[in-house]
């Protein structure tokens, strides 16, 4: 069984730089790295370095940003076989600025062949498919297959990128959503809150069972069967938070095929996004399994009977 994300992929160019430069001021970087990027992307590459079988379907350029992504997908071993490749296109890309200190970023991003809301594809073939991941990318292919996926009893999980604040589309969406797993910074401009419990009793309305906040070196707040909990962070030291949401989202997959509860998914998840945010970019640190759980197993976690 697998894993099948359908969304945003980018080249990322990762700077790191002392403090954030104003208007006319010369900035100087004091590290530099280019990685695969992307919401779906990295929760693939997540899905597949934490040893479960991920594809991703999007869409890219004719160019050499595509050409990279498509090599950086063979080489974390993410099938990527019905990706659309658009004729005279460019794919995307986005410029990441990295806080040297605390290890914070802000991302420039630039849309280019994913501003579409179709890949034109013929129906998406589910068969194997255990788990569904979108991020609101390619907006009428997500749905037209998350409608499917229903249909076939697929568990839907949803990273909602920002292009689904406004979108009269979104109401569908999260009404196909099994597990709705929102950045702070998504909810507080979604639901207009910015207290975590009352950012999830606003989503909770919609009907949906399982919400799963993350936020940050704050932790994930989980809402399930309307009961509310806090699940702390893990303390690293930080390097590069790029990424660290994407591989939680990846991870928290993995556990569930592991077999894992959602509460133990999530725990599992923070431990993989803290151990991701040790190192530079938002793939290159994503852990293994068997890292991950050396991890948990150090901070007296056993979610495994060994």
């Amino acid at each position: 069984m697998s894993v099948l994300g359908i969304g945003g992929v980018v080249t990322d160019r990762i700077m790191v730089i002392p403090d954030m430069p104003h208007w006319d001021q010369v900035c100087y970087v004091k590290d530099f790295s280019i990685q695969q990027g992307g919401m779906i992307g990295t929760a693939m590459a997540a899905v597949a370095r934490l040893g479960e079988k991920a594809e991703f379907i999007g869409g890219i350029g004719d160019d050499k940003g595509g050409e990279y992504i498509l090599k950086q997908f063979h080489n974390n071993n993410v099938i990527c076989d019905r990706i659309k490749i658009f004729s005279n296109e460019t794919s995307a890309f986005s410029e990441c600025l990295v806080h040297q200190k605390t290890g914070e970023r802000t991302i420039i991003h630039y849309k280019g062949v994913q501003n579409k809301d179709q890949l034109f594809l013929e129906k998406v073939d589910l068969t194997g498919v255990q788990y569904l991941h979108l991020d609101g990318y390619w907006l009428d292919t997500a749905i037209h297959t998350a409608r499917t996926a229903k249909k076939q009893k697929i568990k839907i999980s949803l990273d909602p990128s920002s292009k689904l604040i406004d979108d009269h589309r979104t109401k569908e969406l999260l009404s196909l959503t099994d597990y709705f797993i929102p950045s702070y910074h998504f909810a507080t401009r979604f639901t207009g809150q910015t207290d975590p419990e009352k950012i999830i009793t606003h989503l909770a309305r919609t009907g949906m069972n399982t919400i799963i906040l993350t936020y940050g070196k704050n932790g994930s707040y989980l809402y399930q069967d309307q009961e509310f909990s806090h699940i702390p962070s893990f303390q690293v030291k930080i390097k590069d938070t790029t990424g660290a949401g994407d591989t939680f989202h990846g991870a928290f997959l993995v556990g569930l095929m592991k077999k894992l509860s959602i509460k133990d998914s999530v725990i599992f998840a923070n431990a993989a996004a803290a151990l991701k945010c040790k190192t530079m970019g938002g793939q290159q640190g994503i852990p293994t399994f068997q890292q991950t759980i050396a991890f948990l197993n150090d901070q007296g976690i056993h979610l495994f009977k060994v």
